[in-house]
């Protein structure tokens, strides 16, 4: 996703993450990684359960997941300790915002089925640029 900041910036839009951890852990993890994005912490999981995220030992030690753990692997990525609740699945979403004090609308909405399970960066792109207004 940091990959396509120039493109997430030019639909007008903010990449963001939200994490497991604590405020501290977050903190430490952006510096770690040279995070520039938003990174937002949910410890509680509060926002996890209202996307409807799953969360379960399965789901994360799962066959598929030592498979998508394997392609990672072979292309360099290398996760060093774990940060966060360990059980609990991502997901990608794109929102628009809302109006004057209203709820934003969900134009993309993506959940990990299990560890590693991410979508085609190019699928939620293509939304949030269709989402992206005119140029003036």
């Amino acid at each position: 996703m940091r990959g396509d900041q120039e493109r997430i910036e030019a639909a007008g839009a903010e990449l963001a993450f939200v994490g497991s951890s604590r405020p501290a852990v977050a903190a430490e993890f952006k510096r770690e990684k040279g995070l520039e994005a938003r990174l937002l912490v949910d410890p509680e999981l509060v926002a996890y359960r209202a996307a409807g995220l799953k969360r379960s030992v399965r789901s994360s030690l799962g066959l598929k997941s030592v498979k998508h753990a394997w392609r990672a692997f072979r292309e360099g990525h290398r996760q060093e300790s774990v940060k966060g609740d360990p059980w609990q699945q991502g997901g990608v979403f794109v929102l628009a915002p809302g109006g004057e004090g209203g709820a934003g609308q969900v134009l993309y909405a993506y959940r990990s089925a299990e560890a590693g399970d991410h979508p085609p960066n190019e699928a939620w792109l293509a939304v949030l640029e269709g989402a992206a207004p005119a140029p003036a």
